[in-house]
């Protein structure tokens, strides 16, 4: 008999490691079932030991020994694959089977991962290079180029690339266009491929001798060939490399940490690279690939129209198609052109607005728009900041012209749509939500039915971008609502949204606004030096990354509870400083929840002792390291 023990790829078990016995002696790096809370659940053999040899551990065991249910694959996992999760795993406060169970497959894990294995068989014994950490911010066709000029290099050398994208429609876009001439070498991964496909090209990439290129979400970095030498992390401003389940793990950091293990090169491109990655690459902590980028040409025609000064009609005081927007939708349908007009997300806060002057109203210490919330306990509506936290009380008159008529203001997917369609009765127009296009297959034939009418106009939100080829003409309806959403990142996420919008487009771009922030200039002008200039002075100003860490522990219940129990963490962390506040939210079925918030200075994180206080809290506590939001 053999004491094997293992780590279950599953979330919210208290013990890192458990263990079991078998009849035969399984290699570490193994996939078994083990039994777990009456099921079977996935884990990953750590070690596998005699149990003659260790019969007085055996007897100090509390409980009677399981048996190991069933034996899937040896081997899972590389090493190097396995040293990354851990590091992952101490630097998200979580245990490693909670961020294995986020980052490998599902399919791999029921199929006991058919061809991984011998994909991870085929690693070296020595790196394949030397690590380097590389940037690369240029436009994404030029990009593109020299991505596949490094394909050629390295199967030139026999060695393979891993490319990192966002979304499952990236990895179908971007595989599409370097597949070209190695078509048989191309290996597309993400999860909205049937799994018969993804089990037949695993098994096929595995027994290929010949390096490959392998373009896939996160997910599938488990696939990676031992002798992968790039790996590149494309859009890296994107998102969705955020997971958002505890403990919260980025793809990101993780490419980079795997790398580092197999002694790769990773190469983070994008138009316009985080604020966080500029940052590092100033301080030397990565190097450039080509020089990066700063200001992005385009002959597309770019406007930014201000709302405010368009006049009041009888019919409603507020516009939602200015005659600007309205004019290009009549060229482009007379043209027999395509037209996007992106809209804000339904459901956004909403912006406050003098109904008398159009004039926005925004935060007194930082600019942002403020939203209106309602008083609780009979204190009265007030304004908050969500950028910074600033409170007032609303009952104010507009800075601008003195009025008292401040009305809130949310311009949704809906109401554009009515308004083009009350503006253009006959005109081709699809629409992109979540209402009524919940599935990417759904989406996906809307957008095929809009490419095949020449003079159509397509609405959508930000989710419709991935699956768009160029558009000659594009519009943004409002995005000032997202300005005040709580995530101190939300400028940044702006200015990338219009960029990407910019390169997207082929002639003509309009940005409808009420928003007096210099962002919107510099994004349709392509002004990316500026716009990173101004948001790190915000940021060195608040203390938000890049210059500190943020770490946010959160507990819902009883109020009286939480506060006690949130007041016993900030003792137990002393003498760290954790700020408690309540979450903006309203209570719910008596509910109540409260933040702490850490900050820590930049380059102390990860702190080990502290991430395994962080790791020992109740699973009822909530802790994200590098949260998105604040509130």
């Amino acid at each position: 008999m053999y004491l094997i023990e293992v780590f279950p790829i599953v979330r919210g078990i208290a013990k890192e490691k458990l263990s079991y016995f078998s009849a035969n002696a399984i290699a570490p790096g193994s996939l078994v079932r083990v039994p777990l809370r009456n099921k079977a659940v996935s884990a990953l053999v750590v070690s596998s030991r005699n149990a003659k040899e260790l019969r007085s551990e055996i007897r100090g065991e509390k409980y009677a020994l399981k048996k190991v249910a069933a034996f899937k694959s040896e081997p899972f996992l590389t090493e190097a694959f396995m040293r990354a999760a851990s590091r992952a795993a101490g630097y998200y406060a979580g245990s490693i089977g909670s961020v294995l169970n986020l980052i490998i497959p599902k399919s791999a894990l029921e199929e006991g991962a058919a061809g991984g294995p011998r994909l991870a068989a085929a690693a070296p014994a020595q790196p394949t290079n030397t690590f380097e950490r590389l940037i690369l911010q240029t436009d994404r066709n030029e990009r593109l180029d020299i991505y596949r000029g490094l394909i050629r290099e390295e199967f030139a050398r026999n060695r393979s690339v891993f490319i990192c994208v966002p979304t499952a429609p990236d990895a179908g876009r971007i595989g599409n266009l370097l597949s070209k001439g190695i078509e048989h070498h191309t290996f597309v991964f993400h999860s909205l491929l049937p799994k018969k496909t993804l089990k037949e090209s695993r098994l096929t990439a595995s027994q290929k001798a010949h390096p490959i290129l392998l373009v896939a979400t996160g997910h599938y970095f488990p696939l990676a060939p031992g002798n992968t030498s790039v790996i590149i992390v494309e859009e890296e401003s994107s998102r969705f490399y955020k997971i958002p389940s505890r403990p919260f793990p980025d793809f990101r950091l993780f490419a980079e940490w795997f790398a580092k293990e197999l002694g790769a090169r990773v190469i983070f491109g994008d138009t316009l690279l985080r604020i966080e990655t500029l940052f590092g690459f100033e301080r030397q902590e990565s190097a450039e690939l080509n020089a990066p980028k700063f200001r992005s040409l385009s002959s597309v025609h770019a406007d930014i129209v201000d709302m405010r000064a368009l006049p009041k009609t009888p019919r409603r005081a507020i516009e939602i198609v200015s005659p600007a927007l309205a004019d290009m939708i009549a060229d482009s349908v007379a043209r027999g052109q395509h037209c996007l007009v992106l809209a804000a997300r339904r459901g956004l806060s909403s912006q406050t607005i003098c109904a008398d002057c159009g004039e926005t109203v925004t935060c007194g210490r930082c600019r942002a728009p403020v939203t209106l919330h309602t008083g609780k306990n009979k204190t009265g509506n007030f304004f908050f900041c969500h950028h910074c936290g600033e409170r007032r009380s609303a009952e104010e008159r507009c800075n601008h012209c003195h009025s008292w008529k401040l009305t809130p203001l949310g311009i949704g997917i809906e109401l554009v749509e009515k308004e083009l369609r009350r503006a253009f009765p006959a005109l081709t127009l699809f629409r992109v939500d979540k209402d009524n296009a919940p599935t990417p297959a759904k989406i996906r034939k809307i957008i095929e039915q809009f490419y095949a009418a020449p003079g159509s106009v397509i609405i959508g939100t930000e989710t419709v971008l991935p699956y768009l080829s160029p558009v000659e003409n594009t519009a943004v309806a409002s995005l000032d609502a997202l300005f005040s959403l709580p995530d101190f990142r939300i400028r940044e996420r702006i200015f990338h949204l219009l960029v990407r919008l910019r390169e997207l487009t082929s002639f003509r771009l309009i940005a409808q606004t009420r928003i007096n922030d210099n962002l919107l200039e510099h994004a349709i002008k392509g002004d990316f030096i500026n716009f990173y200039r101004e948001e790190l002075s915000l940021r060195e100003r608040f203390n938000y990354p890049p210059y500190a860490t943020l770490i946010k522990i959160s507990l819902a219940g009883t109020r009286a509870a939480v506060e006690r129990e949130m007041n016993k963490v900030r003792d137990n962390l002393k003498p760290l400083e954790l700020e408690l506040y309540p979450a903006f939210i309203e209570e719910k079925r008596g509910l109540f929840t409260m933040h702490g918030l850490m900050r820590l200075s930049r380059g102390s994180w990860p702190d080990y002792p502290l991430a395994e206080k962080l790791n020992a809290l109740p699973p009822q506590f909530r802790v994200e390291v590098d949260p998105e939001s604040l509130l």
